[in-house]
């Protein structure tokens, strides 16, 4: 049985299979220039399923080799730690320029598997350790282990996780974070600002980026040079936004970035019932209607086309996308479930609140000013439909996009296409920007369940 540590040659494949494949396994990956001519000429394939996952795997390489030297490549570049383990090192190999080993050299088949194996071989020979190629082509595989390259299958679907390549927005510390400056003189305080030593954190620490330990400190990054981290303490007992009370530390951070006036972006990621919904409608009402800080709430939920038409059911453009919204609706009946009348209280607070529900369809050539725009199931959105709905903000507009990129539900959208993926990587470089992923479900002990082992 192959070592799960063992370097892998990933076949074209196996990428456009499951893009999730560069960080699926613990050892080292290698991609051949064959593979990338394969992947440039899939890009563009009628079938929009294989060519979207072409170019998810083309980007997600882009964002792993970009500002690195033929040298830096060369020696291996770090991978995303995945979920499963340890992420190993990331090699580009020029193929094209090896003898073809006799065996393979007159043989038939595609040029392109043959010039894979013959990568392949040439590691092993060059590494002095048993290399495996990855490939969906049981031929290719059985070609390779005749010729003494060990082969496998894609043997599970990756599962990509909202923490899995993604800047999470968010750092944990084990314990009390400041037990762990070795003298006082290690920190610098400021009324309730801190510079801190940069060795504390993490290689993502940037501005606005939040952290938390587990002796219940809260704090946004202000400033990150070489030497120090600048952050802000939060109060340790957040206050209640629209009656509703943070369940843990993460809660209480996105409650702080929903209605800290400083952003007019919100992402928020996570699994099913970790209360992205729900802190975001808390937020939005308590904006419009405590703080008149917006004058209106327009929730939208991605439908499969920006360009669809609702249908011909009866009713007003409301009562078609009420069925839709049920995620929302129930979100704002749970805020007002102590309510003697929780259905008319709900019914109230939307006409209080000016909730507009409408459709992806209808908002080309939007622009909306002095209101909030929810985007639920947000990690349905393509690239186009993202830019195309971010682009709608006008004057004191935010918005707040929510999703669970486990749960996609669009035939030619992967989460490593996702327009909420690609939104997490733009826009952890807006300056007005947040994003943060829950970790913990608090729906119930059935959700949490489902969303840890139903991969």
């Amino acid at each position: 049985m192959d070592k799960p540590t063992a370097p892998r040659v990933l076949d074209t494949s196996a990428l456009v299979h499951d893009p999730g494949s560069l960080v699926a396994y613990q050892g080292d990956v290698y991609v051949c220039l064959t593979v990338l001519e394969e992947l440039d000429n899939l890009k563009e394939r009628r079938d929009r399923s294989v060519s979207a996952d072409a170019r998810a795997v083309i980007r997600l390489l882009d964002q792993i080799i970009n500002g690195h030297s033929a040298e830096e490549i060369e020696a291996g570049l770090p991978l995303p730690t995945s979920a499963d383990g340890e992420g190993g090192r990331l090699f580009v190999g020029v193929d094209t320029e090896l003898a073809i080993d006799d065996r393979l050299a007159c043989g038939i088949g595609s040029e392109a598997d043959n010039r894979i194996i013959n990568y392949a071989l040439h590691l092993k020979r060059k590494l002095k350790e048993d290399v495996v190629i990855v490939s969906r082509d049981i031929n290719m595989r059985l070609k390779a282990k005749t010729i003494g390259v060990g082969a496998e299958d894609v043997a599970l679907e990756t599962h990509v996780s909202d923490l899995d390549l993604l800047y999470s927005g968010v750092q944990r510390f084990k314990g009390d974070l400041f037990d762990e400056l070795s003298t006082d003189q290690e920190y610098s305080l400021s009324g309730k600002t801190y510079r801190l030593p940069r060795r504390l954190f993490n290689d993502e620490a940037q501005p606005r980026m939040y952290w938390y330990d587990e002796a219940g400190h809260i704090g946004r990054i202000l400033h990150v040079d070489d030497r120090h981290v600048e952050t802000e303490l939060l109060p340790e007992r957040p206050s209640r936004v629209w009656g509703i009370a943070p369940k843990n530390p993460r809660q209480a951070i996105a409650l702080h970035q929903l209605t800290c006036p400083d952003f007019d972006l919100n992402v928020m990621l996570g699994p099913a019932g970790s209360g992205k919904t729900f802190l975001a409608m808390a937020a939005a009402v308590h904006m419009v209607v405590e703080e008149k800080q917006y004058r209106r709430i327009v929730v939208v939920r991605s439908r499969d086309f920006m360009d669809d038409d609702p249908g011909f059911l009866p009713g007003d453009l409301k009562e078609k996308s009420l069925p839709l919204m049920a995620g929302v609706t129930d979100a704002l009946q749970s805020m007002h479930d102590d309510d003697h009348d929780s259905a008319s209280s709900m019914e109230m607070i939307i006409e209080k609140a000016n909730i507009e529900f409408t459709s992806m369809a209808y908002f080309r050539g939007r622009s909306i000013d002095h209101g909030v725009i929810v985007i639920d199931e947000s990690q349905n959105m393509t690239h186009a439909q993202m830019k195309g709905m971010l682009s709608r903000a006008g004057k004191n507009c935010r918005i707040m996009l929510l999703g669970n990129l486990s749960q996609i539900d669009q035939r030619f959208v992967s989460a490593q296409s996702s327009g909420l993926t690609a939104a997490v990587g733009v826009y952890r470089h807006y300056q007005n920007g947040s994003v943060m992923i829950f970790d913990e479900v608090e729906r119930g002990p059935l959700a949490e369940f489902t969303e840890k082992h139903f991969v």
